[in-house]
């Protein structure tokens, strides 16, 4: 990932010495060239480059064509060669250059079959107007600030706080839908009058002021219907390869991120096959040795006989075993975080676990790292909520003939998969809340789930717009499975877009995740719900997809493999300092106003004797209080708290 950043002041009133002299400043990125800069009497525009692709030595961006129009480019499109054949450009034209003259050709109402993970600004110094624009699931983002005369914008918060006529106030409903794991509109950002460029949206501003257009989004009804159920593995598999395919084009070899699940193995597995004989490193956290992990039924804590089971099928498979015994620094202190990304990172205790791992990648230089982290929402979603499809539509026989082999597959219960995925979601969220409340009087369902304190979630308005939004902050949203996954993948996947790009700043290297790749993504929306059921066999469509790749026991696998499992252990060692952050925290307003602090401190002062007795409470601390206590510290670094 390059960054870049610019402004545009429309009318002299806006352009400021400090904004000009700031817009070349260096960014707060890792691994980033010098920044170029292009100015004239309008506009002040700058870029600084990080090598991904081979054609990404070439670049020598701001670029400007002979139109009289500039471009900054960050990312890389997925096939360049049938579009430089087709443009009539020289072979390795950079992907800047080759977006700039497709648009030329084809204008922003063809800008869906532009494919590739990219953004880019673009400035027409013909109709002085400036235009903003995300690719669809790109893992990027671009913020930006206005005022009736003038526009600011880049590719990270930080970049954009960099100029002085940005404001940096916080705004506590947005801090507060972060905090819940809520979308309203996922332009929106923590900070007050600043927004973002979702993917699958442009933007133009000008004199006239700042206009937003989605341009393509997942369409919940579109439906795909193949002869057999084969034909439905043979083209998963042809669009797995093609997803993974698109990920490779880096300028070195890649590594991955991998467990022993599915998801993580499948990319592994084929990119192994595509970059054969070449060598590919992954990287596994472990325990450390002699850790106690408590119990916990259905997940599993290691992921080596996997991995190496991997191994042992690809010769060209490197795997690397990474742990550490202590917590890591970003756990102790996220400042570098925040000074990186300009926003909070309430998963950095989740992050620091897979510190080793980024640390040994970083080593072995790495600029990409791969994932599988889409997975359980495209390629391998376990088909429970399709039961609530079945049901929804009066397809009964399908739910009956599906339903108990979907109970009985991880040990569940008839009944408790009923409810859990077809009754309750499909009671009206206004009912879901008010049975919420009824039976906690006085709390707000938001609490369930954060430690936040019920008079600020009603004070500020987030109970009153999750209401709007049907939401009712309880995690069941719906029984119309599409319609949930084209939310987690579409609004609700801003949020850990940001989080990436703020890992991509700290680290170095850029995360790629080709099971979120948009021809796999519309292909698995679309197809109909049993192939992910089949047999009652949970997450069947991935199974039958990755056996001509992964080893029978891993396919075979019922269990969840357990990230952190030593996360009391790394709890235990930060004990104090959480106590004494909490405590700090009730002199920074913001902070004291928006937590629950005597909920924290209760967390704090009944610490569990060991790890087994730990488990039975192990998201009231490895989840709600390592989030709010992380939250605390952004609100504190935010406001300039300093007690």
């Amino acid at each position: 990932m390059s960054d870049f950043r610019g402004y545009a002041a429309f009318e002299l009133e806006e352009r400021t010495e400090e904004d000009c002299s700031r817009v070349g400043a260096g960014f707060l990125s890792l691994g980033l060239g010098t920044p170029r800069v292009w100015r004239n009497g309008v506009v002040a525009l700058a870029h600084a480059q990080r090598v991904m692709t081979p054609e990404d030595r070439a670049e020598r961006q701001p670029i400007e064509d002979s139109a009289g129009r500039v471009i900054l480019f960050d990312g890389y499109l997925f096939e360049p060669s049938p579009l430089i054949a087709d443009l009539g450009l020289r072979p390795q034209t950079p992907d800047s250059q080759i977006a700039a003259a497709w648009l030329d050709r084809y204008g922003f109402d063809a800008l869906p079959k532009l494919k590739g993970d990219y953004c880019f600004a673009l400035w027409d110094t013909r109709e002085r107007r400036l235009y903003v624009l995300v690719a669809p699931m790109a893992q990027r983002i671009v913020y930006w600030y206005a005022r009736p005369k003038g526009f600011w914008f880049a590719t990270t918060l930080s970049a954009l706080h960099q100029f002085p006529s940005v404001p940096k106030t916080l705004d506590p409903l947005q801090l507060a839908l972060h905090f819940t794991a809520s979308v309203a509109d996922p332009a929106d950002t923590l900070y007050k009058d600043i927004r973002l460029v979702p993917p699958g949206t442009y933007l133009t501003a000008d004199t006239h002021g700042v206009r937003e257009q989605t341009f393509w989004r997942l369409d919940t009804r579109r439906r795909l219907s193949l002869p057999t159920p084969q034909a439905y593995v043979e083209t998963a598999r042809d669009l797995l390869d093609q997803a993974v395919q698109r990920s490779l084009r880096c300028a070195a070899p890649p590594g991955v991120l991998m467990s022993g699940g599915l998801d993580s193995s499948g990319v592994a597995a084929t990119a192994a096959r595509l970059l054969d004989p070449a060598r590919l490193s992954t990287y596994t956290v472990e325990p450390p040795p002699g850790h106690a992990i408590g119990s916990r039924t259905g997940w599993y804590d290691q992921e080596r006989p996997y991995v190496e089971a991997l191994a042992a099928r690809y010769p060209n498979i490197h795997s690397h075993f990474c742990h550490s015994t202590d917590p890591a620094s970003i756990e102790m202190d996220p400042t570098p975080f925040f000074v990186a990304g300009s926003r909070m990172q309430f998963t950095a205790n989740q992050i620091g676990w897979f510190d080793p791992a980024c640390r040994a990648a970083q080593q072995n230089g790495h600029a990409v790292l791969l994932t599988g982290g889409a997975g359980n929402l495209t390629l391998s979603f376990n088909g429970l909520r399709g039961l609530g499809d079945f049901a929804r539509t009066g397809r009964l026989d399908k739910l009956i003939q599906l339903l108990p082999g979907a109970a009985r597959f991880r040990q569940g219960t008839l009944w408790g998969t009923l409810k859990t995925e077809v009754l309750l979601p499909a009671l009206p969220p206004k009912l879901r809340a008010a049975l919420w409340r009824w039976r906690h009087p006085g709390e707000e369902p938001s609490t369930k789930y954060a430690a936040i304190r019920s008079d600020f979630a009603r004070e500020v308005g987030l109970s009153a717009v999750r209401e709007a939004l049907g939401d009712d902050a309880l995690s069941l949203y719906t029984t119309d499975s599409r319609k949930l996954i084209a939310h987690l993948v579409g609004a609700q996947r801003v949020r850990p877009i940001e989080s990436h790009r703020m890992i991509t700043a700290y680290y170095g290297f850029e995360i790629r995740d080709p099971l979120g790749d948009p021809d796999l993504t519309e292909f698995c929306l679309a197809i109909p719900r049993e192939h992910y059921l089949l047999g009652g066999v949970q997450r069947s469509l991935a199974r039958r997809v990755l056996a001509d790749r992964l080893p029978p026991a891993l396919l075979a696998e019922r269990g969840y493999g357990q990230q952190n499992p030593e996360w009391f252990a790394r709890l235990s060692a930060q004990r104090e300092s959480f106590a004494a952050d909490i405590e700090r925290l009730a002199n920074v307003p913001l902070a004291a106003d928006m937590l629950d602090l005597p909920r924290l401190k209760q967390l704090i002062d009944t610490w569990p004797t060991d790890a087994e007795t730990a488990q039975a409470r192990r998201f009231d601390y490895q989840v709600l209080l390592t989030r709010a206590v992380q939250t605390g510290r952004f609100i504190r670094w935010a406001t300039g708290g300093n007690q």
